[in-house]
């Protein structure tokens, strides 16, 4: 049976840290635990014809996540959520969000990993993964091309910048396969070590 979301919804839908909102209020998943989280930049536009959450298997990055998940132990619970949880835009069109708004977002995104206590996070792409990791004094020169990707422990958590999902599904086509096994391999590992840890 699934547990009420311990996160309170209000506190995130009631964030007035920035604009944002006024474009459109933030969308979560309702889970109360999580083994493994995907972070995207920002939020898209919602489309009241689809199941809209963030991440969503209903495009592109985020049915390559759900391809990656089942490639993954069936026992794991995935959570999606992004650095900015509204949606930025520039008259009515999306727009990246500025280094600003992520740092007003932040501490949703730090509320979300204290309270679900996720064993892995997945940085997707080098904008989110530069922005988190320097939170935490840290940083990387690159992202590999042969997807060997380099967990980064903090506190108990592992952080995994990667490449985002849609960066491959535009420049390394021939590679989705190797993409997809390189990341469901070490989430298999990392939680597997947790689980015998």
């Amino acid at each position: 049976m699934t547990r009420s979301l311990k996160i309170n919804p209000s506190q995130s839908r009631a964030c007035l840290s920035c604009g944002l909102f006024l474009n459109q209020l933030p969308i979560k998943e309702n889970k109360a635990s999580a083994d493994v989280f995907w972070v995207g930049l920002s939020a898209v536009k919602l489309d009241e014809k689809v199941h809209n959450l963030p991440l969503s298997q209903s495009t592109k990055s985020g049915g390559l996540i759900f391809d990656i998940e089942m490639d993954c132990r069936k026992d794991l619970v995935f959570y999606k959520t992004n650095a900015v949880k509204c949606l930025p835009l520039k008259s009515t069109k999306i727009r990246y969000p500025s280094r600003s708004e992520m740092q007003d977002c932040y501490p949703n995104l730090e509320l979300e990993i204290e309270v679900l206590s996720p064993k892995i996070v997945f940085l997707l792409g080098k904008q989110v993964s530069d922005f988190i990791l320097s939170q935490h004094g840290k940083k990387i020169s690159g992202l590999s091309k042969e997807f060997i990707y380099e967990p980064i422990e903090i506190g108990q958590t592992l952080y995994v910048p990667v490449h985002h999902p849609s960066y491959i599904l535009v420049y390394k086509r021939k590679k989705i396969d190797q993409y997809i096994r390189a990341i469901s391999n070490l989430i298999n590992q990392s939680t597997a070590l947790e689980k015998v840890a």
